[in-house]
C-alpha cells in the first residue's frame, strides 16, 4: 500500500496552490476527470462559459505575482461596469449608493431612510449580529426593501433575519451619507468595493489559471475518488477498490461531506456538522445574439425575476463568444432537491426576455446547463460554532479542511489560493 506524507483530497484552487508549493512527499486526488471544481470551464457552440462569475480580484501583492507569472501575457486587467436591475430600469451599483435612475417615489424612499438611518446611529452602541438589523441600521427601510431583502433572500434561500453579519467583511460596500446623496442626484460611475477591479485570462475562460497551477504540481491523479478516511489506521479508501496511507491531510472538500467520510469522530462533531446548510445554484449559460449590453454583470433582486444575478463574460474577454454573439450566465438559487431542470430553464428564458437580453428563443444560439451543488455555505447562527467545533478536531488529527468549501465559508479565489500558499509555508 503506498504512503504518502500529505494527500491533498480535491483540486481546487486551495489545495492546488498548496500542493505546486508543497515541499514534501504529497499527491493530490481529484474525483473529478480534470482538476479545478467550480473553476473549470466548458465548451459549447463555439462559446466558453465558466460555472458563473470567476474573476480575480487580486489585493495582496503575493497572490499578484504569481497569478500574473501563471497568466504572462494572457491576462485582462479590468474596471468594473456594474448595475442592478429593478422597477424595469438599470440604476449602479452598489445600489445603497445609487439611487439615481429609479422611479422618484422609490428614489424618495430610499434616501430618506438613509436620513432615518444616519439620525438614528447616533443611539447605537454596537453594531447588530443579525443581518436584517444591520441593513436597517445601515441603510434605512428603503434600501432594505428595494434591494438587500430581496436580494439576500434570493441568493442565500433563507429569511435575511436568519443570517449572521459574519460573512459581510469587505463584501458589501457601506459608503457614507454624503456618497449617498451624490449618487441620488446625479448618475455618478463609483469604484468603490472590493471588486472595482479585476483581472480575467484572455482564453480558455477561469479553467486557464487551474491548468497553469496544476503544470506545478508533481503528483495529480484525476478520477481517483475518497470514499472513506480512517484516522486510526491513517488509510484512505478510493473507489473501485484501491486504497493509500497517509501521514496529513488536506482537504478542500464541502466540509459536510469530509465529515460523513471519516471515522472515527465523536458524535458532537457529527452534529456539527448536520448544522451546517447551503445554497445550491443553477447556473443556465447561455449564448446568444448579441444585445448590445457591454456591462459585466447584473442584480437582479426583485422576487418575480427567478434569476438573483447575470453577467455577460463576453465582455470580460472577446474570446468567450463568437464575433455578433455574447456569452451570458444566469444564477438561480435553491436549497434543499433541486427543481425541475425543464421548468428552471422555461424561467429562465423568460426573465432574460423580460429584461430584454433576448427577444425570443431564436436569439438563443448555445446553451449549457451546470448545477453548483455546493455554492454559499449559509452564514446562520449554527455555522460559525459548528465550523470552530469540526475544524478543532480534525486539525488535531492531523486533518486541515481549506478552501471556501473546505472552510465553508464566503470566499474569493484568491482566499483559496492565499490559503494554499500559508499552508505550504508553514
Amino acid at each position: 500500500m503506498d504512503f504518502y506524507e500529505t494527500v491533498f483530497i480535491g483540486a481546487g484552487l486551495s489545495c492546488l496552490a498548496a500542493a505546486r508549493a508543497w515541499r514534501g512527499d504529497a499527491i493530490v486526488l481529484e474525483r473529478e476527470a480534470r482538476p479545478g471544481g467550480l473553476c473549470r470551464s466548458e465548451q459549447a457552440g463555439g462559446f466558453t462559459f465558466d460555472r458563473t462569475g470567476h474573476l480575480l480580484h487580486l489585493r495582496h501583492a503575493r497572490t499578484r505575482r504569481l497569478v500574473r507569472r501563471l497568466l504572462a501575457g494572457e491576462l485582462a486587467k479590468l474596471e468594473r461596469d456594474t448595475w442592478v436591475y429593478s422597477h424595469g430600469v438599470y440604476t449602479r451599483y452598489p445600489f445603497q449608493s445609487h439611487f439615481h435612475g429609479l422611479p422618484p417615489e422609490v428614489a424618495a424612499e430610499c434616501l430618506l431612510g438613509a436620513f432615518e438611518a444616519e439620525r438614528e446611529s447616533e443611539k447605537r452602541r454596537a453594531e447588530p449580529r443579525r443581518f436584517d438589523r444591520w441593513v436597517l441600521d445601515r441603510f434605512g427601510r428603503g434600501v432594505a426593501r428595494h434591494f438587500m431583502f430581496p436580494y439576500n433572500r434570493k441568493l442565500w434561500t433563507v429569511p435575511p433575519e436568519s443570517l449572521t453579519t459574519d460573512w459581510l467583511g469587505r463584501f458589501v460596500p457601506r459608503p457614507d451619507l454624503r456618497e449617498i446623496v451624490l449618487g441620488a442626484l446625479a448618475d455618478r460611475p463609483e469604484r468603490g468595493g472590493y471588486n472595482a477591479r479585476f483581472d480575467y485570462p484572455l482564453r480558455g475562460g477561469i479553467e486557464s489559471l487551474v491548468r497553469a497551477l496544476a503544470r506545478g504540481v508533481r503528483r495529480l491523479e484525476c478520477g481517483c475518488e475518497v470514499r472513506r478516511i480512517d484516522l486510526d489506521k491513517r488509510e484512505l479508501a478510493i473507489r473501485g477498490g484501491g486504497r493509500l496511507r497517509f501521514g496529513r491531510l488536506v482537504s478542500s472538500a464541502p466540509l459536510p461531506e469530509l465529515v460523513r467520510m471519516t471515522r472515527p469522530l465523536p458524535d458532537p462533531v457529527r452534529k456539527a456538522a448536520s448544522q451546517l446548510r447551503c445554497a445550491s445554484v443553477y447556473n443556465l449559460n447561455l449564448g446568444i445574439r448579441d444585445p448590445g449590453k457591454r456591462f459585466h454583470w447584473v442584480y437582479v433582486p426583485e422576487p418575480r425575476y427567478a434569476i438573483y444575478r447575470f453577467g455577460i463574460s463576453s465582455n470580460f474577454t472577446l474570446s468567450a463568444a463568437p464575433a455578433g454573439a455574447a456569452a451570458v450566465y444566469t444564477e438561480w438559487a435553491y436549497r434543499g432537491k433541486r427543481p425541475d431542470p425543464a421548468a428552471m430553464r422555461r424561467k429562465v428564458l423568460a426573465d432574460m426576455k423580460s429584461i430584454g437580453l433576448i427577444r425570443s428563443r431564436a436569439d438563443v444560439l448555445a446553451e449549457c446547463p451546470l448545477d453548483l451543488e455546493h455554492a454559499y455555505a449559509i452564514y446562520d447562527r449554527h455555522r460559525g460554532p459548528a465550523v470552530a467545533r469540526i475544524r478543532r478536531h480534525l486539525e488535531k488529527r492531523g486533518v486541515y479542511p481549506i478552501g471556501r468549501y473546505g472552510r465553508w465559508e464566503y470566499s474569493s479565489m484568491e482566499d483559496a489560493i492565499m490559503q494554499g500558499l500559508e499552508l505550504a509555508g508553514g
